[in-house]
């Protein structure tokens, strides 16, 4: 485990848009969720892609993934008109776990590792202000897409996951070549959920169609 000045050294080799993210995630620690989702559009972006990076793995705690999809569907669609969504007071006055804040910045660490020293700004027209209706639907869409029940998988919150967290994180450090990833995983998460429902239902027609299902239903039934 490193010590918290080798963590400093580290901090201070980050970017500073990537360090202003690093210490989003500190200020976290024992807030209320209406102090982490924040107000501003830029906040509210910012805290869907540090809540995204534990569904990066190919599990998770039933119930979050569908919470988190719906809530990033309001938050884009109020990115996409150019203001922050209220929190309704009931839920935003509950705090979070005194470990939230650790876990996230774990999973932020590793993140950061990985690809802050492939990410520079560029492409700013991904991150330009006219591309923002644009931007926040496509991570409205990619939260649709998590929130979506998806028969006979626990592994189809990666995808969404990675958009999410590639168009905000990207948006934040204003590297258009990220936003452009999460577009493509975007894209590749809608396939997947249509994938998922054409078969099973393609599942469900077969056994139907099979003689012991019928006789298996009657004698659960009867």
């Amino acid at each position: 485990m490193s010590n918290p000045i080798d963590q400093d050294r580290q901090l201070e080799e980050l970017p500073y848009a990537w360090r202003r993210v690093v210490l989003f995630a500190d200020n976290m620690a024992q807030a209320t969720v209406a102090d982490a989702i924040g107000r501003s559009p830029k906040q509210q972006l910012t805290w869907i892609g540090l809540a995204a990076l534990p569904l990066l793995l190919p599990f998770g705690i039933p119930g979050v993934a569908t919470s988190l999809g719906y809530l990033t569907f309001l938050l884009g669609v109020g990115y996409a008109l150019g203001f922050g969504v209220p929190i309704p007071r009931k839920i935003g006055e509950k705090r979070l776990p005194p470990n939230a804040a650790q876990v996230l910045k774990r999973f932020l660490g590793v993140f950061i590792r990985r690809v802050a020293p492939h990410s520079k700004p560029r492409l700013f027209i991904m991150s330009h202000p006219r591309m923002r209706p644009v931007n926040g639907l496509v991570l409205a869409f990619a939260g649709l897409c998590m929130a979506a029940p998806v028969p006979f998988a626990s592994f189809d919150n990666v995808l969404p996951a990675a958009a999410m967290v590639c168009i905000t994180f990207g948006l934040r450090v204003r590297d258009g070549r990220l936003v452009l990833t999460g577009y493509v995983f975007t894209v590749l998460a809608a396939l997947l959920v249509v994938l998922l429902w054409w078969g099973g239902y393609a599942v469900f027609v077969w056994v139907s169609k099979q003689p012991w299902a019928s006789q298996w239903l009657g004698w659960l039934f009867s």
